[in-house]
């Protein structure tokens, strides 16, 4: 297949400077670099609608009726929710050329919207479009294709082996409207996708097949009739699913176009999926089985250089800790802290980072809890922040000591006045009965403090402060081949100076 110009790829390897990572962050990590905070809700397959042939039609005739759509607004929102899903479960690190085969109907045309928003996600399209709508909607779409480089290759230009040449193959030959027996090319393209999911005819991994809203070929109410069609690994249902989606046995069904008026619903009693958060799709049946050994991720991201990086931590500590907040990470000071007492058993979890500066990295907690007994006896911890957006995480470690009285008397009462009775409710790490205890503690405290008198902080509640002695900045990279920085502490004429290291990944 033909090569994809350079300015569709990620070639950002040679650049690490502070602001171009912060430019670089506000155009990449608001797609693949940042990573949706949306769970995937799994919806029972019995529990939703499923629409015969005659109500889908009447559906978009309503819709590009007294609805007001248009076949170019459905047709986008269509192509979007086919994109979403197949990002959803195809990583552009790992499954980047995508083959869109698109028919000469709607069902085409939200291929070809399809491809173009892969496209912005980082995918490789390519497009096979045999029998072009000689309309202005398609022709634009093509244009739209084209002025992106977006190759386009003929029947006869498909290479023999798609295996081979592609990791994703889009069916988007034919809609829930079709009626009939494909006829040429689409026969032989529909037969080549068939051989492909065949085991006796090709014993090797196949590349994924998507099908747009049901398998070309198949009857949209019956299924696939002759039991030897299309059989994807993942079906985009649109609007709500056709009839046929009940026979879909493969991995990944799930519902897009997120457009359907309550009218509608109403109207043909449809039961929907609830769509998460801002996501254009939902999974609909049972969750994926994952190979958690075959779990990995192909990390992209600036290089990590010597000469790039500040010479003190702490300052460049505070570079990566703003483009966490700068991506809109969620907790970017989520951390973990881990700690060992006098057994030598080690213990972990996730606190909150209060503040840090060239002294050291600030917490609090309650005096009497697990990692304060430990601290106790063993006053040294580790700390390590993961920022999986940005393929970086950086590990602190050092000794620890309580912050002054004052200091944590400041903080608790900067604190919202709920948390503040949380903390004097709680007996942190103590065994309880149930939660109807604490709950009871917390409802006796607001009242006694709804008049708005100060909460007195507890006694044993207060701050920790770790003093770094080493740090080390791991920036993810391809194959495996991370950056690795390690800055140690040595005191030099009554000042602290750091040397960086290099670690092999």
């Amino acid at each position: 297949t033909p090569p994809l110009p350079l300015s569709h790829s990620c070639s950002l390897h040679t650049h690490s400077s502070h602001q171009l990572f912060s430019r670089f962050l506000g155009s990449k990590s608001r797609c693949q670099f940042r990573k949706m905070a949306s769970v995937q809700r799994v919806q029972d397959p019995e529990s939703i609608s499923y629409l015969r042939q005659q109500e889908a039609t009447e559906i978009d005739e309503i819709l590009m009726g007294p609805l007001g759509f248009s076949v170019d607004q459905l047709m986008e929102l269509a192509g979007l929710s086919v994109a979403t899903a197949i990002a959803e479960v195809y990583k552009s690190s790992e499954h980047s050329r995508v083959l869109a085969i698109c028919g000469p109907g709607n069902n085409g045309g939200d291929g070809l919207v399809a491809a173009r928003h892969l496209y912005h996600f980082g995918y490789r399209p390519y497009i096979c479009y045999p029998k072009r709508t000689p309309k202005p909607l398609y022709n634009g779409l093509v244009t739209q294709l084209e002025s992106l480089s977006v190759p386009f290759l003929s029947v006869e230009d498909l290479p023999k082996d798609l295996l081979d040449s592609f990791d994703i193959l889009i069916d988007a030959m034919f809609g829930f409207s079709f009626h009939g027996t494909p006829r040429p090319p689409f026969d032989d393209l529909i037969r080549r996708l068939v051989d492909l999911t065949n085991p006796d005819m090709n014993p090797r991994r196949s590349p994924a097949i998507v099908s747009v809203d049901i398998p070309s070929g198949w009857h949209v109410e019956e299924g696939d009739l002759s039991g030897d069609g299309i059989k994807p690994d993942m079906l985009v249902s649109l609007t709500a699913p056709k009839l046929c989606a009940k026979m879909f046995s493969g991995q990944h069904h799930f519902l897009g176009g997120r457009f359907v008026p309550p009218s509608i619903v109403d109207k043909f009693k449809l039961k929907l999926p609830a769509y998460p958060d801002r996501s254009m799709c939902v999974r609909i049946g049972k969750p994926p089985k994952v190979d958690i050994s075959a779990l990995r991720e192909n990390y992209i991201s600036p290089e990590l250089l010597e000469d790039q990086v500040e010479a003190d931590p702490v300052d460049q500590f505070q570079k990566w800790f703003d483009d966490a907040v700068a991506a809109g990470l969620k907790e970017p000071n989520a951390m973990s802290l881990s700690t060992a007492g006098s057994d030598r058993k080690l213990s972990s979890r996730m606190v909150l980072l209060k503040g840090f500066d060239k002294d050291g990295f600030v917490w609090y907690t309650n005096y009497g809890s697990r990692k304060a007994r430990q601290i106790s006896e063993n006053p040294h911890a580790a700390l390590l922040f993961y920022w999986d957006a940005l393929n970086r995480q950086v590990r602190v470690e050092g000794p620890v000591e309580k912050v002054s009285e004052a200091e944590s008397e400041q903080y608790f009462h900067s604190r919202p006045w709920g948390n503040q009775i949380g903390a004097v409710a709680s007996n942190q790490s103590s065994v309880i009965p149930d939660r109807q205890v604490i709950v009871k503690e917390y409802k006796e405290l607001e009242g006694k403090y709804s008049a708005g008198s100060l909460i007195p902080k507890p006694k044993n509640w207060g701050g920790y402060r770790l003093k770094p002695e080493v740090f080390e900045f791991w920036q993810g990279q391809q194959s495996r081949l991370h950056d690795r920085l390690r800055y140690t502490s040595k005191d030099s004429d009554g000042r602290t100076a750091w040397k960086i290291d290099r670690l092999a990944p």
